[in-house]
């Protein structure tokens, strides 16, 4: 039989694997809706320009954020 405690490290592992799945959609979908936006805002000759420096932020943020997590895990 699996203790109290396990079962609740179970609840709370799933419900936060539920939660980084929607943040992933929504971040996935925010991602291209301001992919679009530069696309309309923007003379077609900048957008790539544009494109490389939001990709470049979004994965300094996402490298960022999974380093602070392993570092806090630790």
């Amino acid at each position: 039989m699996v203790s109290k405690e396990k079962m609740e490290e179970y609840f709370n592992n799933g419900i936060f694997l539920i939660a980084m799945i929607f943040m992933f959609v929504a971040v996935a979908s925010l991602y291209f809706s301001i992919g679009s936006l530069i696309g309309t805002w923007l003379d077609y000759r900048y957008r790539p320009i544009f494109d490389i420096a939001f990709s470049l932020s979004i994965l300094i943020i996402c490298v960022y954020l999974i380093r602070e997590r392993l570092i806090k895990r630790q």
